[in-house]
This record gives C-alpha cells, structure tokens and sequence, in this order.
C-alpha cells in the first residue's frame, strides 16, 4: 500500500496547500505543523500517527488509486489489505488490482494472523535472547581483541625501546672512542707549551754553540767536548718536542655508505604487522585423501582442464586420476626411468619428461590416450618442460642446455639451444621475452633475454641452493621466489636484486613450494612438513604447518583449485588436503 506514504495536505481550509505531517484517526483529520500542535492541546487523548514514520502509518481507508472504501479484504498472494474496489471484476480506471488473487474477507483471517502473531512473539522473544547473547559475546570478544592490541602495542613497543637502547649504547660509546682517540694521539696542552719554548731555547744552544767554537782552543778539552754532547742533547730534545707537534694522523668514523643504507633499509622493513584469516589455513591436519598408486618417488603433479590430477613418478609411470573418486582413469607408461615434470599446453597435448632423455607429447581423450611425438634432442635426464607465452616448448636438462622447440605442421622441431654453465635443474617465464634458470657450476641463478639471445644479468650463490634449485615460482608479477637449503630467497626482477632471505631451519632442503593465492603459498621439504606462508610485500610470515605431513622428503606440491592442494612424497603417495576457503 505504497500510495498511503504520499504527502497528503492538511484537512484545514486555510492550510489545505501544505503537507500534512500527523493523521487523527479519531477526528479523520490530516494535520499540519501548526494545526497538529493545536490539536494536541485541545485533544490530548487522540490517537496521532505521524506521517513522517513509514511504519507508523496506517489508516483504515484503502488509498490504491485513490479508493475510498474501507480495507475488509486481505490478499493471500501478496500478504497485504485491500477494499472491495481493489477485488472488483472491474479492471478498468484504477479498479480490480487484485481480482485474480486468492482473496478472503479479514474475519476469516483473524485467527491464523493471531496464532501467527503468537508464534512471532515467541520468535522475537527467542530471537531477542540470542541477540542479547551475541552482544554479550562481541562485547568479550571486543575486550579481548582491545587487550590483544594492547599486548601487541606493548610488545612492538618493548623490541623498539631495546633496538633504541642498544643504538643510544652504541653512539655513546663511539664518542667516547673519539675523545680517547684524539686524546691519545694529538696534541696534549703540555707539548704546546714546550713548543712556545723551543725558539728561545734554540737561540741559546746556537749562542752557545757559536761561543764554543770561537774558543775552541782556550778551553780545556775535555770541558769544550762535554759541552759538544750538552748542545748535541739539547738538539735531540728539541727534535723530540718538534716530532710530537706534528703527528698526522686522521682519525673517522669507519663505516660505508652502502652500510649505513642497508642499516636504514633493514629498520625501515624490521617488523609489519598482518591479519591472518583462520579462512585462509588449512582445514585440518588430516588429508581428505591418500593415493597410494605408485611404487616409487612421487616427483611431479599438474592439473588437467577437465580438473583431473596427474603424477610423475620414479616407477617411470604417469597416472591420471578420477577427479570424483581419485582412483586411476590411465596408466601410461611410456618412459624407461624416472618422470621428472607434466605438463599440459594451451592447445591440450600432455608432455612430460625424463631421465631417459626424453620428452614424450601425449593427446589425451577420456581414458584413452596416445603418444603423438617423442623429442629426443638432450643427451642426459631432462629436469623441466614449460611453455613460454608464445607457445614455444622449452626444456632444460642435466646436459648442461636449454632447448627451444617451435610447432611445425602440428610437431615441435629444435628451433635452437643455449649452454648452461653446468647442469640446469629449473627455468621459468618471468616476462614476455625473458627466462630464469638455475647453473649448478657456478651456483647462479641466471637472467636470459631471448630477443637478444644473451644473458641479462646473473646472481651467484643464491639461497644456498648450491645450483640445485627445482621449483622456481613467480609470487609477485615483479617477485621471484627460489627454495633452498633452509632457505627461501624472494629476488626483485625488475631490478635483478635479492631482497629477501628468509631462514627456515631444520628443513634441510624446500623441494615443493605452490602458490595458493596472491597472499598465501606452501612449502614442502625434507623435513616431511608443509609450511603455509602469508605474503606481505616483499616478505613471507609461517602461518601454519602440518608436521609429519609424509613419511619422507616432500617433492611436491599442486594448487588443484577449489580450496584442495596435493603433495607428493618419496614415500610413494599423494595427498590431498582441504582449505577452509
């Protein structure tokens, strides 16, 4: 009954131009600002409904299109009142809105509309209680997160006041240092006074001196000799006064720029504060399922569009798996060793390679599949295949090489290679014309353009990953994250720069690392536990791990979407874990 809302003029002739704000039911009468107050002192106990208030207002009268009649009638299909002109088979001039309703006169109605009003009344008393007791529960839970800020103020508070007392210790004792230094090696007041001295002690040795030898032979020899050594003394002591007028020494303070920048650099990245999202961990410690399918190292998971989950393995087999029941939909078994990387390419196909040196395409199509080409080009085990956005084929392989295959009439053809300094176990896409990979000879971590076709930059020893580092993924459009020994590296490649080492001891070596989302990744290692990460710019915080989440050294680890991630083990399974989100 919308229509009831709209501004209605006041009742009063002289006023009949303005709204009205108030309603008399009693009187029937619509009041303005004016007549409203009147009315009030006159007829204290007349009911008024202020207009202003929508759920306050209600008048007994139907105001649909300007009806008159009273409202008798309720409509079952739409839960509100009407009058009889509202019901009339007459659908013409604002008549009949709701003939074709399931219509009943408001007696019939009374009773179901009081029960009902009954049961809300319990609802709402209901309702009320666990209102109260909510508010009850934010107002404990607002206390204790006001508390848990305090601790945590205090706490940032108590690190900065010893990092402030440390750097106050520090600058006293370097300007100690200066005065001692400066007082133990220029110029006491006690050797300026004995240079004032030293011209007229030198004028009476020259005098001296002079006279000696005018006389030489009237003295007594021995008396003329003795005062040779007496003028010879006084010239040792006045060149022993003069050489510690004129030590040059310089004393600073030794420190470099690059130090004291990277000082700064250190303060301003020393602590963030971040929210944790319980929504983001991992549900439970418990995986929600084990494979146990192959018989030797798991060593490499892909997903498949049509969302099946695929595994590589040491028993030389690929097996695909049911995305509903997890159990094998195909086994192929196309390598003679090891399977080391799947993947599968924009068009489709399945590639994979291996320790027998090769790399196998396979056209999957349900349970079936075929080998469509084998690319025999590396002469050792071939670690990693990717596709680079222009849909080359890359590889790299323990032959110290990185190949490049074009597609020609649907099979890939060498297009050309480039040589590693040692054996290369990793490479990624960090932008449009460039790769990443690792050399193990010289433990770098190397920047290639491939427009140019030369190496852009080269980083040494990286994250102590010694030239081993498998599992290279991009965390940040311009944020390189590489495992290693008891260590993630994060290097800027924009600026080619490490800007991140974090510790992660006891881990021995990260074999699986996955990203989850542009704030969250996992880290899988020797230590048979996942590690779960929060990103923060440049920087990784430990959120949440499973220990003992394998038997053995984890290899690695898959984002499957939809909140599941899968971990292989060289204890022959795969697991699947559950996110909250």
């Amino acid at each position: 009954m919308d229509n009831q809302t709209e501004k209605k003029k006041c009742s009063s002739k002289k006023h009949s131009n303005i709204d009205a704000i108030a309603y008399c039911q009693k009187c029937k009468l619509y009041l303005c600002n004016k007549c409203q107050n009147y009315h009030s002192e006159l007829f204290e106990s007349h009911e008024i409904i202020n207009l202003n208030n929508p759920n306050e207002v209600f008048l007994d009268t139907c105001n649909e299109n300007n009806h008159t009649a009273k409202l008798e009638f309720y409509c079952k299909d739409h839960n509100t009142l009407c009058c009889v002109a509202c019901i009339s088979k007459l659908k013409d001039e604002g008549y009949g809105q709701h003939s074709d309703c399931d219509v009943c006169h408001i007696k019939n109605i009374k009773d179901e509309k009081r029960n009902k009003l009954k049961e809300n009344i319990n609802n709402l008393e209901e309702l009320y209680k666990q209102i109260e007791k909510s508010i009850n529960e934010l107002k404990i839970i607002n206390e204790e997160i006001n508390k848990n800020k305090e601790e945590l103020k205090l706490k940032v508070q108590t690190i900065f006041t010893k990092i402030r007392n440390v750097l106050n210790e520090k600058e006293d004792k370097l300007l100690l240092d200066i005065d001692n230094e400066y007082n133990n090696k220029y110029i006491k007041g006690s050797i300026i006074k004995e240079n004032i001295k030293l011209p007229n002690k030198i004028k009476k040795s020259i005098d001296k001196a002079k006279m000696i030898e005018k006389k030489w032979n009237e003295y007594n020899l021995s008396s003329l000799i003795n005062d040779c050594i007496i003028i010879e003394n006084d010239i040792n002591e006045i060149n022993n006064i003069n050489d510690k007028s004129n030590i040059n020494i310089k004393i600073e303070f030794n420190i470099k720029e690059e130090q004291i920048n990277n000082l700064i650099d250190t303060i301003k990245n020393f602590g963030y504060i971040i929210a944790i999202d319980d929504n983001d961990k991992i549900e439970n410690k418990n995986p929600i399922y084990t494979l146990t399918n192959h018989t030797d190292f798991v060593l490499c998971l892909c997903i498949l569009n049509d969302g099946r989950l695929v595994s590589g393995s040491s028993d030389k087999s690929i097996i695909i798996y049911n995305k509903n029941t997890y159990k094998p939909d195909l086994i192929i078994k196309g390598h003679k060793e090891s399977v080391y990387c799947i993947i599968q390419l924009s068009t489709g196909e399945l590639v994979s390679c291996s320790q027998d040196y090769t790399i196998k395409i396979y056209n999957i199509k349900g349970l079936k599949y075929e080998v469509i080409q084998t690319l025999n080009n590396h002469t050792n085990t071939v670690y990693k295949i990717i596709e680079l956005q222009n849909k080359v084929l890359t590889s790299c392989s323990f032959d110290e090489s990185i190949i490049f295959y074009k597609r020609e009439n649907k099979e890939f053809k060498k297009d050309y290679q480039i040589e590693t300094n040692g054996p290369c176990y990793s490479i990624i896409q960090t932008k449009d014309n460039e790769i990443c990979y690792s050399e193990r000879n010289n433990k770098a971590i190397c920047f290639y353009e491939l427009l140019e076709g030369k190496i852009k930059e080269k980083i040494p020893n990286i994250n102590k990953c010694n030239g081993y580092a498998e599992r290279f993924i991009m965390i940040r459009e311009d944020l390189l994250l590489i495992p290693g020994e008891n260590q993630l590296s994060i290097i800027n490649t924009n600026e080619y720069k490490l800007t991140r080492i974090i510790d992660v001891p006891n881990t021995n070596y990260i074999y699986g690392v996955c990203l989850l989302n542009k704030n969250m990744l996992l880290t899988g290692d020797k230590s048979k536990i996942i590690r779960q990460w929060k990103i923060d710019g440049d920087n990784l915080t430990l959120i949440s791990k499973i220990e003992q989440a394998h038997d053995k050294d984890i290899n690695v680890l898959l984002n499957m979407g939809n909140g599941l991630i899968a971990s292989g083990s060289d204890d022959y399974t795969i697991k699947i874990w559950k996110m909250l989100n």
